[in-house]
């Protein structure tokens, strides 16, 4: 004879399986619409001048995901051209289609579960920051992510007045527009516990990377910070300035993506074993630079995976005695979870 206890749980269990089914297939049937919401922008604009929109996947007004999207960039004819595959041109949503990671809309195992959501698209090849319209040789590049991301934000002010909780991060690119913005949402939303974490966008660069001057971008305005400031110092003067937020990075440690771009820089078609080895060297410096402060922390991971966030690794990867997903939630909570390394 069966246990009680043992029949009822298999029967919750099919209850839930089976509604996740009818999700599953509402989904399929409505489209990317079932869970998010297209939010246009006037005037608005990707890189190849074509309109330019964010979405929106509503829940709990009082707790937000603020979302920059990754996607690679450009600084030259070399990497702007129009057979250039280093940066998107027009926005793409696939992460919102794949519904992996943090975009699983349906999985109470996500930290952000219920969480409204907003999902800040990247077609301008600047790190979400640029206020410029490029010529590279008689092709035009519209780096105008700065206006895209502060209609985007506009709107979470609008409609978000007083967050009890919110979780501003981006992967790639995106982690880069997670920091660069930082201080514009931490400086709105005072009453807030707020966390930043940057996915797989550490930082590191040439020294003569010309990036920042082709893109004329909106920078943080914190002291200490350099002209054009560190990523690494970011977020150290992030975390002196706002002491009740929590600061944090994740990437592996051989990055296969931000050494190709490091290699790009150095204008190398493919990485050599003396780039990625010196990217990583690099890294690991930038990553620790910002540890003298308590409110910051760090999840590094072997491996060259690149990105986290937008995968289902997010659920099953552990460093040591520490999960991901672990420490990812005690980011939601408003903690600042240990620092992890291999």
């Amino acid at each position: 004879m069966q246990d009680p206890a043992v029949v009822w749980t298999w029967r919750v269990q099919i209850k839930r399986l089976i509604a996740l089914v009818l999700l599953f297939a509402l989904a399929l049937a409505q489209g990317l619409e079932a869970f998010w919401k297209a939010v246009e922008v006037p005037g608005g604009v990707c890189a190849d001048g074509s309109p330019y929109r964010f979405y929106v996947s509503p829940g709990d007004p009082r707790k937000v995901v603020v979302d920059f999207q990754g996607g690679g960039a450009c600084w030259d004819q070399a990497t702007c051209g129009p057979e250039s595959r280093t940066y998107r041109k027009r926005v793409d949503v696939q992460e919102l289609y794949l519904a992996q990671g943090i975009y699983n809309r349906m999985s109470v195992a996500n930290p952000f579960f219920g969480w409204t959501h907003v999902f800040v698209p990247y077609c301008t090849g600047d790190l979400h920051v640029g206020r410029a319209t490029v010529d590279y040789g008689g092709f035009k590049v519209h780096h105008q992510g700065a206006r895209n991301a502060q209609a985007a934000l506009e709107y979470v002010f609008r409609n978000h007045t007083n967050p009890e909780r919110v979780f501003v991060t981006g992967c790639s690119a995106g982690a880069y527009g997670a920091v660069l913005w930082a201080d514009k949402i931490l400086a709105t939303y005072k009453n807030a516990q707020i966390a930043v974490c940057g996915d797989a966008g550490v930082g590191v660069v040439t020294e003569d990377f010309p990036g920042f001057t082709a893109w004329n971008p909106r920078l943080p305005e914190l002291p200490g910070l350099s002209s054009p400031p560190k990523v690494s110092e970011i977020y150290r003067a992030l975390a002196q300035a706002y002491p009740k937020a929590v600061l944090a990075q994740y990437t592996t440690l051989l990055d296969g993506t931000q050494i190709y771009f490091y290699a790009l820089m150095k204008k190398e078609a493919a990485p050599s074993e003396a780039t990625a080895r010196e990217w990583a060297v690099a890294a690991e410096r930038a990553v620790g630079f910002p540890a003298s402060e308590a409110n910051y922390t760090y999840y590094l991971a072997p491996g060259s995976q690149h990105c986290i966030l937008p995968r289902p690794e997010l659920y099953t990867l552990k460093v040591g005695e520490v999960s991901f997903l672990d420490w990812l939630r005690a980011l939601a909570e408003g903690r600042t979870p240990p620092r992890v390394r291999p």
